[in-house]
């Protein structure tokens, strides 16, 4: 309540002090500030206005600051892919709860998908991250590799194979593969080879149907170690590829993203991955 004081605070000249405050009490059309000689006190107009002033300051503030977590990732909505069978392998569970924990107000939306895409939704845009089973199924993609294992084939234990301790990858061209809906291309290849002329076994789209495929004799499908941990009552046999490379489980994203929320989850990812391989 005194012009003097209040103008050495805002580091003004007093002068232009009570001209911004008379030009405001014009434009409201309203008095603010009682003045005599010997005091200054706010009319009922003017406490009003302090109070709602308060409180614009008050949600600026707090918006710069939803700003500044949002631009490090720390606010907003996360769609999160996964590959059906993939949100069983430990390490994805451990990304995904570890980015949790460090960004309890990020809201994250998880969704499995099924064989038909395995891009896990980042190829039509429904995701922004994904894990998902290299390759990378489509362009435009980048990733990391969280795990990576040898390749093993999947049969009952009924199979003239089952107990022999590896096959060769010559060996397989007569197989019966499952079969998937996914798009031919580099990942249905790598998983789900289809050679014309061949024995084809069923079109299987999740994991519980290539489970109950292999189990009934219908057809052979590669795997991998992590993977068969969530089907350990299964009635399986898996052995070993030679001369096939290893299997990989991946975080992906569209390369051209800005998104600081992707950007955050993958940075986690990777202190994940990589303390992991300490272990």
């Amino acid at each position: 309540m005194n012009f003097t004081r209040a103008a050495e605070r805002l580091q003004l000249a007093q002068q232009g002090l009570s001209a911004s405050v008379r030009r405001l009490e014009e434009q409201l059309g309203v008095p603010l500030f009682v003045r005599t000689t010997r005091k200054v006190e706010l009319t009922s107009a003017g406490e009003v206005l302090v109070d709602g002033a308060r409180a614009v300051i008050a949600a600026a503030s707090d918006a710069l600051e939803r700003v500044h977590q949002a631009s490090e990732g720390r606010i907003g909505r996360l769609s999160v892919g996964f590959s059906t069978a993939a949100g069983g392998v430990p390490i994805v569970r451990e990304v995904i709860r570890r980015f949790s924990e460090g960004a309890p107000d990020v809201d994250i939306r998880t969704h499995e998908h099924d064989f038909s895409d395995p891009s896990a939704g980042l190829a039509s845009g429904s995701t922004q991250v994904a894990f998902i089973f290299g390759p990378l199924p489509v362009e435009a993609l980048s990733s990391i590799t969280l795990l990576e294992e040898p390749r093993l084939l999947a049969m009952r234990p009924e199979h003239p194979w089952a107990q022999r301790t590896s096959v060769s990858a010559d060996e397989l061209g007569d197989v019966p593969w499952l079969r998937v809906p996914a798009p031919r291309g580099p990942w249905a290849d790598f998983w789900f080879p289809r050679r014309a002329s061949r024995p084809v076994g069923p079109v299987v789209r999740t994991a519980d149907e290539w489970v109950t495929a292999v189990e009934a004799g219908r057809g052979l499908a590669f795997t991998m170690p992590t993977v068969m941990h969530n089907f350990a009552t299964a009635r399986l046999r898996v052995i070993p590829v030679d001369d096939l490379p290893p299997a990989a489980v991946l975080l992906a994203w569209p390369s051209m993203s800005p998104d600081p929320l992707v950007t955050a989850f993958v940075s986690s990812a990777v202190e994940v991955a990589a303390a992991a391989l300490r272990r």
